[in-house]
């Protein structure tokens, strides 16, 4: 296996680039996107939003609802990651709006704890986290202390916080609002927009350029006279292009900022509309082209993806819901040799449901039976 898969570290500890989740509908995929896009959604928002009226304010219900135990619970998030030397870990808990935990870790040889919150009573480490012991007496139950901090440029918050702003989670079937960056982003950045033309050529697109509407991006196609000679370059409006080349369009933005930044991109239904060779080149852009060692995390169907000479066994995860309704991920390197070899095809065996992954409604006679009304 060709090690551009990995990110090497200084610590004891190595970092896949890409990782792929699959599973069957329904099973959990999208919601561990959603999560991550709601765990920094409420960082970047509880602030905000306090300053609103009571009334004027959102309701979250973030509770697994299919259980009356977990009604009355909190919902926890937490996430690790690596800055520079420092691996910080940060977490918090909710009930409702309430933030009733809240946590800052981190680790350099030995992990510190920097904050701990319980309900509106905060232990701050005065050595490593000063920042925090002048404004944690300002923080309401309804903000979260990290939110709080930013407003207030602190060094270890801001780094923490930046951190966050690198990592982005987009639902790859409505490409509304990632369409939007894009096109900020060819308004704002050239590079960019000669990044993107120079993708697009395959689709003999000779430019392309944001849109006078929000989010509009426009193509432009060659016209060629009876001679096959050029002489106009004719625009496109988005609706003029197919599906597959307007999600391509949309995705370039969100791609290009990772990659550039070094961040971590999460997209549901990655694969959806388009082709397995463009799926598989824009897999390639993380895998082997990745200089700043960005992550890019994403659901899928294709199966072609499913590949060892793509992924290794700790790239791809399976999400399984069980006969209660909570969902369960795990990875394929925690299959023994008897289920799944470095030389099996991972593709069959997980259309096999050798993963328990991939179930589906099964044809039975009751069914084709009212399908037809017991007619022949």
């Amino acid at each position: 296996m060709v090690r551009t898969n990995i990110i090497k570290t200084s610590k004891d500890l190595n970092l896949l680039k890409v990782a792929a989740i699959y599973g069957a509908n329904g099973s959990g995929k999208s919601n561990f996107i959603k999560a991550f896009g709601y765990f920094s959604n409420v960082i970047y928002s509880s602030f905000r939003e306090s300053l609103n009226k009571e009334t004027e304010r959102r309701v979250r219900t973030n509770h697994f609802r299919l259980s009356t135990e977990s009604e009355t619970e909190t919902t926890m998030f937490e996430v690790s990651f690596l800055i520079g030397q420092h691996i910080y870990r940060y977490g918090y808990e909710l009930l409702g709006n309430t933030i009733k935990k809240e946590w800052l870790y981190r680790k350099l040889e030995r992990e510190i704890n920097l904050f701990d919150r319980k309900d509106q009573t905060f232990e701050i480490n005065k050595e490593s986290f000063a920042e925090g012991l002048k404004y944690h007496e300002e923080v309401n139950q309804n903000v979260l202390f990290l939110s709080h901090l930013a407003q207030y440029n602190q060094p270890v918050t801001k780094e923490v916080f930046g951190w966050f702003y690198q990592a982005n989670a987009i639902d790859g079937i409505d490409g509304d609002l990632y369409s939007r960056y894009t096109a900020d982003l060819l308004k704002e950045n050239s590079t960019f927009k000669e990044w993107a033309t120079t993708v697009l050529k395959y689709l003999e697109i000779a430019n392309i350029e944001a849109g006078e509407k929000d989010g509009e991006i426009i193509t432009y196609h060659r016209k060629y006279d009876e001679n096959k000679i050029i002489i106009d370059a004719v625009p496109f409006k988005p609706y003029m292009e197919s599906d597959g080349t307007r999600k391509l369009i949309q995705l370039l933005g969100p791609i290009y900022s990772t990659l550039v930044s070094g961040g971590v991109l999460f997209i549901d239904e990655f694969d959806c509309k388009l082709h397995p060779n463009l799926s598989k080149k824009l897999l390639a852009l993380f895998q082997k082209y990745n200089k700043r060692n960005a992550q890019f995390i994403f659901t899928a169907q294709d199966t072609s993806l499913l590949d060892r000479k793509l992924l290794r066994r700790d790239q791809i995860w399976f999400t399984n819901k069980d006969q209660y309704g909570a969902s369960s991920l795990y990875s394929l390197s925690e299959f023994n040799a008897k289920a799944v070899r470095n030389t099996s095809d991972f593709a069959k065996k997980y259309l096999d449901n050798t993963f328990g992954a991939a179930d589906t409604f099964v044809i039975t006679d009751k069914l084709t039976n009212l399908l037809y009304g017991g007619q022949e």
